[in-house]
């Protein structure tokens, strides 16, 4: 099947305002069902690589393949002033019901989208436009304050208060003359002059209020009454998703989960990639086609059991094997409960012990990226070997397996300990210990004590008083194998993803109430009809020319004069030429966390970033900069948004803002 393109339109919003778009669809000028994406991430530069290969993949079988600049992104007009406001939705709504009245499309629409895109096509199901039939989300939440990229599991996040400080910089970047026309110079100083750093508004809603909770499509499933096919991986920050909607929706559903990171299947990383465009193909000819494509037939949840392996930091493949439940939850996992004693994890429960745990600041320096995903290139993303971690934490070992765990599911930790001190943090880690002495992190969790109750009324401890508190760890699938031990490991630091409590917090943690809950697989699991799953083979189309190259440093080091531990990130994240515009876009990054190992105040994240975007005489140059630091009342922001055209400066705005640490 022929595919025609257009590569830039406006579509009209009920407001005047105007979103830009592009458009794959079949040469033969009949009317075909819509898939939309709906994303801020420029669609003529940015993802033309990524759209090229993916949702224009499904023109070739019939589809009208629509993407999307929200509000303030790209060509678009506007400015963007938050995450998943109600403009957001209501912009995609007119979206929807714009593209259901075109001659080329016969009124049935479907969405997909990974990350942002995921969660809006969410947001989208829950407003019920009426051409909206069915939605694939990728590497989506469904949870706002807990899993966005600041407060993520609650917790007031050093590594990821690197997400607002990323949108800084993709926001402060110019629209394209070509698209916009005399107008864009108008529209970028716009840009630079009224988009906020969404840190001020995040810092000021620290638990989660009803800022966070508009437009969270957990306050309401029932909202939700279309087809939902439901994608994650183990290594996604997001990998709770799945199992989340798979529960708690109840519309058809279907779930994959695979062993990848924040990436499409058909580009996953860590392999095996799947041949996921064409699962997706018969996902939407079922509920966009009315065709029988079998994909209903088979098994409501679809998950990779990864295998035991080495820690390492980049994997191009694990090892593992696919199953097929029928439902989610499933009864065939069952609950294993270990307890927890001064000699490690055991099945009985022991008199009364007390034990102490208080960690390094520098707890959490191998913990990986949070949200790993290789956007530029490969790079050392993922945890490494968990060993310095352990040896800051208080750990528990199981003894030597004679018989596999094959875990399935949220593993949770009931601690019953007292605090001395009113506020703290507890990271929990289950790790797979090999004989030789390597610790592979096979999932966490981490809690803001005062959230022990609850995200919305957070409240202190009260020194020496024991309490009950529960954390719960990432959903994964991962087995351990006989010979190996399954450790668990308990701190109460976890820097650079979670931002240190304001004290150094000695917990004391209590032996005869205190349990880990494992979900592992029944020794008689029957695997459901299960997707043949190939690996990925779409040809990929190069819409781009490289100009520079990927290259990235990774460096720990001690700066012995001031007392700190630092972790420099610094990327050259290349520079690409557009051969259908000529546009020629890169970046450069770099991420700085350092603290004192006995001094949490000292806790300090660094991040700046490059955009250069230019074509023939056209040039422009944008830098951005965000520091957080802290002391026992306050969070401190100092940013800076610096703009050029060719070799002359037109733009520059510094904030300097601190905001109360509520409950942080």
């Amino acid at each position: 099947m022929g595919v025609i393109h257009s590569n830039h339109f406006w579509i009209p919003m009920p407001d005047g305002a105007r979103l830009g778009a592009r458009l794959w669809m079949p040469d033969d000028k009949k009317s075909y069902p819509a898939i939309l994406e709906y994303l801020p991430y420029r669609k003529d530069d940015y993802t033309v690589k990524r759209d090229s290969n993916t949702i224009a993949h499904f023109a070739k079988h019939g589809y009208a393949c629509i993407r999307v600049d929200m509000r303030g992104a790209g060509s678009s007009d506007g400015f963007k002033d938050d995450e998943y406001t109600d403009q957001e939705i209501d912009d995609g709504v007119a979206v929807i019901d714009w593209i259901a009245s075109q001659s080329w499309c016969n009124g049935n629409v479907g969405t997909m989208g990974i990350s942002w895109g995921g969660i809006t096509g969410l947001q989208l199901a829950q407003r019920s436009p009426k051409a909206l039939k069915t939605i694939i989300t990728l590497g989506s939440t469904d949870q706002r304050y807990y899993d966005d990229g600041s407060y993520y599991m609650g917790c007031m996040v050093g590594q990821t208060l690197g997400w607002g400080a990323i949108m800084f910089g993709y926001n402060s970047r110019p629209p394209d003359p070509e698209l916009v026309g005399d107008n864009w110079q108008t529209l970028w100083h716009e840009r630079l002059e009224k988009t906020p750093h969404y840190l001020e508004r995040w810092l000021k809603h620290q638990h989660n209020d009803e800022y966070w909770l508009n437009n969270s499509v957990d306050v309401d499933y029932s909202k939700i009454k279309i087809p939902v096919y439901v994608i994650s991986g183990h290594a996604d920050c997001w990998p709770n998703t799945v199992p989340r909607l798979l529960q708690n929706l109840d519309v058809p559903t279907r779930g994959l989960q695979g062993p990848w990171c924040h990436r499409y299947p058909h580009l996953g990383i860590p392999g095996p990639t799947v041949d996921f465009l064409s699962n997706a193909v018969r996902w939407f000819d079922h509920w966009l086609k009315e065709k029988e494509t079998g994909v209903m037939d088979e098994a409501k949840y679809q998950v990779f059991l990864q295998d035991t392996v080495k820690p390492k930091t980049y994997y191009d493949s694990r090892p593992g094997r696919w199953i097929g439940l029928s439902s989610w939850p499933s009864e065939q996992v069952e609950t294993k409960c270990f307890y927890l004693n001064q000699e490690g994890l055991s099945f009985k429960k022991i008199p009364n012990q007390a034990m102490k745990i208080l960690s390094p600041q520098t707890v959490g320096q191998f913990s990986g990226e949070y949200m790993p995903w290789f956007a530029f290139g490969l790079a050392d993303e993922l945890p490494d070997n968990q060993n310095i971690e352990d040896s800051g934490s208080l750990v528990f070992d199981t003894e030597t397996l004679k018989l596999p765990l094959e875990i399935l599911g949220n593993a949770s930790i009931t601690l019953n300990l007292s605090s001395d001190q009113p506020q703290g943090l507890v990271a929990v880690r289950l790790c797979d210990l090999w004989p030789d002495g390597s610790s592979t992190l096979i999932t966490r969790g981490i809690l803001n004590l005062s959230q022990r109750n609850g995200k919305s009324n957070p409240e202190v401890m009260i020194p020496g008083e024991v309490e009950e508190v529960i954390v719960e760890l990432n959903h994964v699938g991962y087995i351990v194998p006989i010979g190996h031990k399954l450790r668990l490991a308990i701190s109460t630091s976890y820097w650079p993803i979670a931002w240190p409590a304001p004290t150094n917090t000695c917990l004391t943690i209590y032996s005869d109430l205190s349990l880990l809950k494992l979900p592992v697989l029944g020794g008689n699991v029957s695997t459901e009809v299960l997707k043949e799953f190939t690996k990925n083979n779409v040809p990929e189309e190069e819409p781009t020319i490289t100009i520079r190259e990927f290259n990235e440093n990774r460096q720990s080091s001690f700066d012995e004069k001031q007392n700190l531990n630092i972790l420099e990130i610094k990327a050259d994240n290349g520079k690409i030429r557009i051969k259908e515009s000529g546009m020629e876009m890169g970046s450069k990054s770099l991420h700085r966390f350092s603290i004192s190992e006995l001094d949490p105040l000292s806790a300090n994240a660094e991040y700046e970033w490059e955009w250069e975007y230019g074509r023939g005489n056209w040039q422009t140059k944008t830098y951005t900069f965000t520091k957080i630091t802290s002391d026992l009342d306050h969070f401190y922001m100092h940013a800076v948004l610096i703009a050029w055209e060719g070799d002359k400066q037109v733009f520059k705005r510094t904030w300097d803002e601190k905001f109360k640490r509520d409950y942080f």
